[in-house]
Formats: structure tokens, sequence, C-alpha cells
């Protein structure tokens, strides 16, 4: 594996150069149907191999992760292990597929680090294949109770639309937009999404600030959801790699405590 990962840059080059030749030549070529599959099978054996790799790639620096950082990892967890992802509304807006795995469990659960899984989600594209998005979740358990509230990113299209946007988005998901009165909440950059009035005695000046230092930056915007026991912080479509993992587990507690002062 450490030869891939060395010269993975190269082999990529090198691998499309050569499927491009043969793609062209078999383009021109009159060969007959067997040779054609003969031909498709070979150019795709070493991308499936790729793709191989990779999955255990990921298995393998997660669990290092988990070591260094007194985790228990499960490639596979068990339904249980995972049901207290589903409790939260966004869960089926970040995983269409109900697949969660690679999951992270702390070993000291005193609520200071949290739980982190990968999600899967299919899209059809414009040209109307499939592609599959990941996302990483980190939920802390809290020892308090938060009003129902969910924060999502608006994308460059949702800001172009407006404000019925958010209607819109509300509508599709079964949500309830809530403008803020008496805080200046980066509605522009953000939905936000709650029943209960209280979510203004939460959302504190602290958090706001938060989320405004990450825009003026031009950072990733950033999902939250509380379900009213615990809160799950995500960006969506996006699975780290081992150094951001610690970037995003810094930031969302920073955030996290915020809300709980």
């Amino acid at each position: 594996m450490d030869f891939f990962e060395k010269n993975k840059r190269k082999l990529i080059i090198v691998y499309c150069v050569f499927a491009i030749s043969i793609f062209i030549y078999v383009l021109f070529a009159k060969l007959n149907e067997f040779v054609n599959w003969i031909v498709f099978l070979s150019l795709m054996a070493p991308y499936l191999a790729y793709a191989d790799y990779e999955i255990k790639r990921r298995v393998i620096d997660l669990k290092e992760y988990s070591e260094k950082n007194s985790f228990d990892f499960f490639a596979k967890p068990e339904e249980v292990q995972i049901s207290i992802f589903k409790e939260f509304k966004s869960a089926k807006i970040i995983s269409n597929q109900d697949r969660f795995f690679n999951l992270l469990v702390p070993k000291n659960n005193k609520g200071m680090q949290p739980l982190i899984v990968t999600s899967s989600s299919e899209h059809k594209t414009w040209g109307g294949d499939s592609k599959v998005y990941f996302t990483q979740i980190f939920l802390y358990k809290l020892n308090i109770e938060l009003p129902k509230f969910f924060i999502q990113r608006k994308s460059r299209i949702d800001t172009l639309i407006g404000k019925n946007r958010d209607y819109d988005v509300a509508k599709k998901n079964k949500l309830e937009v809530y403008k803020f009165k008496d805080k200046k909440f980066p509605h522009n950059k953000y939905f936000f999404f709650s029943e209960d009035s209280n979510v203004e005695n939460v959302i504190n000046d602290e958090f706001i600030e938060l989320l405004n230092i990450g825009i003026k930056r031009k950072k990733a915007l950033i999902n939250i959801e509380s379900n009213g026991k615990n809160l799950i912080l995500y960006k969506q479509w996006s699975r780290h790699s081992i150094e951001l993992m610690d970037f995003y587990s810094n930031l969302f507690r920073v955030l996290k405590e915020s809300l709980i002062k």
C-alpha cells in the first residue's frame, strides 16, 4: 500500500494516458465484440483495484486514528450502534441509502469526544448517471436539553433564488423556517429551521460570531442539528483526511461549547 500512496499521482496519470490511447485505438480499429469486451475488462481492472485500495487505506487510517485518540473503531457497525444518528431529521438528507459505516466510539464516554460516523447518499447527476456522496458526521451527547433546530448551509443556487428558497426547502424536508428577531443570524448563508421560539436563548452571540468568522474567512459552511438531547455537526458531502478530522473535531467542540454555556 505504501507503493500506491507514494506514487498515486503518477500512476493515475499513466493509467489515464494509457486508457485514452487504448480507447482511441478501439474506436477506430475494427475489432470483434469479444475483443472489445476483453479490452474493456482490462481497462476496468486497474480502476477496480484502485477503488478497493482506497477503501482499505481509509479503514487502516481510521484504525490508526482511533488508537491514537482513544476511540473504538467499527468498520461495519451494528444497527443498535448507529440508531442514535437516525434520530435526527437531517439523517435522511445525508444518507438516503440508510447506510452508516466506519464508526468511531470514544472509549472515555464523558461527552468530551464525539461519536464519528460516515454516511453515504446517492443522487442523480445532470447526465442521468448516479453519484455517491459521503458525509462524516460528528455527534455530541449533551448533559443538558436544547431546543430542537437544524442549521443547513446554503448553496450558491439557494442564495440566488432568495427568500422563497427557505420555505421550499422547509416544505420538501417537513421543517419549519425560523427567522431571528433580535439577533443578526447570517440567514443569507444558512437556513435555520426550528419550531421552538426558545431557540433564540440558545443561539447566542458567540455562536453566531463563530459562524460569521467562517464565512469571512471563506471556509466551507457546515450543518448543525439538535434533536433536543444530542447534537450533530458535519460538512455536507465531505469525509475528512486524518489531519482535517482533528481540525473539525476542535471546531465542532468549540461550537458545541458555545451553545451549552
